[in-house]
């Protein structure tokens, strides 16, 4: 368990960004094929499994938040059958009596990330999100949760839309990060 923030890419105990992104491991070796088997192999009894993994590389004070997972594209939901982030999330939340459960973003467009370079990725996760109307409670802490951070585009994207609808208090938390 690497415990660092994808953003600044610093121990988590010295990150200093204003939305920390807690991870758990980096991305390779047995947790990223049990996380692409999750994903792609749609083994879904690995949500519980990843969730754990998502619970230990959080803080055991973070206090009450709300889980947020980061929706995922329709056509990967039909090609796999089910909505991996939205397991995950759901799953985290059972874990701890201080989280609760809310789909607050949603799909604005339905572009594919997955091969897509830098540039092309964040010119995407710009458009992909929209926050449901009047989801935010600025005094609640809200938690996005996604599977993978590879160019942090998508967790960026969305961390923007939930600050720009009033959200004061936000962190971020994803199974595995590029390495450094």
């Amino acid at each position: 368990m690497v415990k660092i923030c994808s953003r600044c890419k610093q121990n988590i105990e010295k990150c200093k960004c204003e939305v920390p992104v807690y991870t758990a491991f980096y991305r390779d070796g047995l947790m990223k094929e049990l996380t692409e088997d999750y994903k792609y192999q749609s083994i879904r009894g690995l949500d519980k499994i990843l969730a754990e993994m998502l619970d230990i590389a959080l803080p055991k004070d973070f206090g009450e938040a709300v889980i947020v997972p980061l929706p995922t594209a329709p056509k990967h939901i039909r090609e796999r059958g089910f909505d991996h982030t939205l397991r995950l999330a759901k799953a985290l939340a059972k874990r701890r009596e201080a989280f609760s459960f809310c789909q607050v973003l949603y799909r604005n467009k339905n572009t594919v990330q997955v091969g897509a370079n830098a540039k092309t990725r964040k010119k995407q996760a710009k458009e992909a999100y929209l926050v449901k109307s009047g989801a935010i409670d600025a005094n609640r802490t809200y938690l996005l949760i996604d599977d993978v951070w590879t160019t942090g585009a998508s967790m960026e994207s969305a961390i923007d839309l939930m600050k720009k609808a009033g959200a004061k208090y936000l962190a971020a938390a994803v199974i595995l990060t590029a390495k450094k």
